[in-house]
C-alpha cells in the first residue's frame, strides 16, 4: 500500500477529530438559537392572546352603544326599579318572580322578601318611606315597613292583572292603577276601594307616573306612544311629539321638573324632556331599555335596565353612565 496515501488517510481521520468539537458547538448554538426563536414566537402569540381576552373582558362590560354597565340581572324578565326614600345606594328591582334588592346603588343583587309575586310595578313615595306597593299580573301587594314584609290588599278592583301603577310622592294613600281591560283606576286610602278614572287608555299601557302635581300622569302605551293627563287622570290625549316608535319605561325628578322616558325603534334610548313633555333630548344612553329609576335623594343618580339585564347608572342626571 501506498505510504503516502495511508498518511493522508490518518490526517484526514485526526483533522476530523479535531474538528468535531467546533461542529458540535455550532451546532448547540442552533439549536439554541431555534428556541429562543420559538419562545419569542410563543411570548408573542401569548401577549396577543391576552390582550383579545383583555379586549373581549372590556367589551362584555359594555352595553350595546359601548356604555359600561355595572352589573347584570339574571332574571327572566325586566320591569321595574325604584330607589329607596331614606337610603341613598339601595334600589328595588321587580320582575315576573318577585323582587330583588341592591344596598350598594345596583353593583350586586339579593332577593328581597316579595317572592313567586309579580312585581311589574314599584312605586316607594318619598315622604312615607315605609310604604311601598308593588302590582302586576294578579298582584297587589302592600308594605308598611320598607319592603321587611308584604300584605295583599283585597280591593274592590274590576280584576288584578295590573301593568301601570303610581303613588303620589306626598300621599303614599293617593295611587293610580291601570288594571287590562278595566281603564285607569285610582284609590285615596291607599289601595283598598277603588275610582274609575278613564277608560280611553290604550290597551298597551303598562308604565304610569307622576309628573310635578297628582294632577299631571303620564302613560307609556308601547307603539300606541306616551299619553298625558292634566285633571288627575280623569282625560288622556296622546303626546304628538315623542322620539322613536314608542315609549316602554318612565320616570319623573319633581326636583328638577323633568320626565324621562326610554323610547324604541330606530332611537331607541334614554330621553328627558320638562313636564310638558316636549322638547325630548336625547340623553347618554342608547338601546332597548326596559326599567328606569331617579333617586328621590339625589335627582342626579340614575338606574336602567336593558332588554338582556345590564344595569346602567349614571350620576349626573343621565348625561353619561359609567361604572
Amino acid at each position: 500500500m501506498n505510504l503516502y496515501w495511508r498518511y493522508e488517510r490518518c490526517s484526514d481521520r485526526r483533522l476530523h477529530r479535531a474538528d468535531y468539537p467546533v461542529k458540535k458547538a455550532r451546532l448547540e448554538v442552533r439549536r439554541q438559537q431555534a428556541r429562543r426563536r420559538q419562545v419569542a414566537q410563543w411570548s408573542i402569540g401569548g401577549s396577543l392572546v391576552v390582550a383579545l381576552i383583555a379586549v373581549a373582558g372590556w367589551l362584555l362590560s359594555r352595553g350595546g352603544g359601548g356604555t359600561p354597565f355595572i352589573s347584570r340581572l339574571s332574571t327572566s324578565d325586566f320591569h321595574s326599579l325604584a330607589f329607596s326614600p331614606t337610603k341613598p345606594e339601595t334600589v328595588f328591582f321587580g320582575h315576573h318572580g318577585g323582587l330583588m334588592v341592591s344596598d350598594d346603588g345596583g353593583r350586586t343583587w339579593r332577593p328581597a322578601s316579595l317572592h313567586n309575586a309579580d312585581a311589574m310595578a314599584l312605586a316607594a313615595p318619598p315622604f312615607n318611606p315605609q310604604i311601598m306597593y308593588a302590582a302586576g299580573h294578579g298582584v297587589l301587594t302592600k308594605s308598611s315597613d320598607g319592603g321587611l314584609t308584604w300584605q295583599t290588599l283585597a280591593a274592590n278592583l274590576p280584576g288584578t292583572d295590573i301593568h301601570g301603577f303610581a303613588a303620589a310622592p306626598q300621599d303614599a294613600n293617593h295611587v293610580f292603577a291601570y288594571v287590562v281591560g278595566f281603564g285607569i283606576w285610582a284609590s285615596q286610602d291607599g289601595g283598598l276601594i277603588w275610582q274609575l278614572l278613564s277608560a280611553t287608555v290604550p290597551t298597551s299601557t303598562f308604565n304610569l307616573v307622576i309628573g310635578q302635581t297628582e294632577q299631571t300622569l303620564y302613560a307609556a302605551a308601547g307603539q300606541a306612544g306616551l299619553w298625558r293627563s292634566q285633571d288627575g287622570g280623569n282625560t288622556w290625549a296622546a303626546m304628538p311629539s315623542m322620539p322613536g316608535g314608542g315609549m316602554v319605561a318612565l320616570a319623573f325628578d319633581s326636583s328638577g321638573g323633568r320626565l324621562f322616558a326610554t323610547a324604541t325603534g330606530n332611537e331607541a334610548g334614554l330621553y328627558a324632556s320638562g313636564d310638558d313633555g316636549a322638547p325630548w333630548t336625547a340623553l347618554g344612553l342608547k338601546g332597548a331599555l326596559l326599567a328606569i329609576a331617579v333617586s328621590p335623594l339625589d335627582p342626579k343618580h340614575m338606574l336602567a335596565v336593558d332588554q338582556t339585564g345590564r344595569v346602567y347608572a349614571s350620576r349626573d342626571g343621565g348625561a353619561t353612565w359609567t361604572k
